[in-house]
């Protein structure tokens, strides 16, 4: 990474107060490579490279286009990080993007062939790069040099391109590529081959975070914040554009009026016990499905009996921001879940 986001950070990071605020920021890599790229064929002036690690407990620090600490861990809000108004974050009003870990392999075919004249090839395995301009170094030695970068490119304003995940081949120029490659944006592998170089990037959905494991877990993040009626957490948990279809009821079709319906019960004091088992579990990025039995019951002040209900919910989730987001909410009623088991 150029030597001005340096220049720009580090005053920044020694002038900001010590607090206890930490980013708000989602683990993982974030930076500003898309809003830098296209700046001036839109008219605006290019900001200087940005590029930041986020750790899980919300310390940030800036790294690298190869994902090389440029400073040590802060623990005081990052300088300039705002909300921007169309969603999203910036910093200094520079849009910063989540990138997406990604894991690739290449070889390139070396000065020297083998004795028996056949092509020789140097192999690298387990090369992590992100999706936001990040870079790996290949070859070198007794094979050409290259410079990899990927990224998850959105076009300029008003180009008819289509956003494209992208694989450059660097040698002599850092910013100028001398060959390329694309798939789709949410596609899960990428790769290229120049007959000199060849390899391709997978992305890590482990290291992301985007497994069957933590889809489960937002399961149970879910009922948490239900149980302890906290409707901000509930919230948060829900994508923007989320569906809920439940039993007997019509489609609710915004975030906020699923939970003034989830909350409806709780505003009349009463207690609410929810259970659920999820019996299948598939991830299929960037969505996630889950299906589950439930079992319910509402204990309404002034009622001797509470509102019981039982059925199979089949749950959608898309991945964005870094975590699973609940995108369809399915319910329904059937015979072979019953009530007994619900307190």
């Amino acid at each position: 990474m150029r030597q001005t986001m340096r220049i720009l950070l580090l005053p920044l990071i020694a002038m900001a107060m010590p607090a206890q605020a930490q980013t708000p920021l989602t683990p993982g890599i974030w930076t500003n490579v898309e809003d830098r790229s296209f700046a001036e064929e839109e008219g605006r002036e290019t900001p200087p490279e940005m590029a930041f690690r986020i750790a899980d407990d919300g310390r940030w620090q800036p790294i690298d286009a190869f994902g090389e600490a440029q400073a040590d861990w802060q623990s005081i809000p990052l300088p300039g990080l705002n909300k921007r108004s169309g969603g999203g974050w910036e910093v200094s009003g520079s849009e910063l993007r989540l990138a997406r870990p990604f894991k690739c392999w290449f070889s390139v075919r070396k000065f020297a062939a083998k004795p028996d004249g056949s092509d020789d090839w140097s192999f690298q395995n387990n090369l992590a790069v992100f999706d936001q301009g990040g870079k790996v170094k290949v070859g070198g030695g007794d094979a050409p040099e290259a410079t990899m970068r990927l990224r998850n490119v959105t076009w300029a304003k008003g180009s008819s391109n289509a956003p494209s995940l992208v694989i450059y081949a660097h040698r002599d120029h850092a910013e100028r590529a001398t060959s390329y490659s694309w798939a789709g944006p949410d596609s899960d592998r990428v790769g290229l081959n120049l007959r000199w170089l060849q390899g391709s990037c997978t992305r890590d959905d482990e290291a992301m975070g985007a497994t069957a494991e933590s889809l489960a877990a937002a399961g149970a993040e879910w009922n948490a914040a239900l149980q302890a009626q906290d409707w901000k957490a509930l919230r948060a948990l829900y994508s923007d554009d989320v569906w809920l279809m439940t039993d007997k009821a019509p489609a609710l079709k915004d975030a906020d009026a699923i939970v003034r319906y989830l909350r409806r019960f709780a505003d009349q004091g009463a207690k609410t016990s929810f259970e659920f088992e999820p019996e299948d579990v598939q991830v299929d990025y960037p969505y996630g499905f889950v299906t589950s039995p439930y079992r319910m019951a509402v204990q309404v002040p002034g009622r001797d009996e509470p509102i019981r209900s039982a059925g199979r919910a089949l749950l959608i989730y898309k991945w964005q921001d870094g975590g699973w987001k609940l995108w369809r909410d399915m319910d329904n009623t059937t015979p072979d879940v019953t009530l007994d088991e619900t307190e």
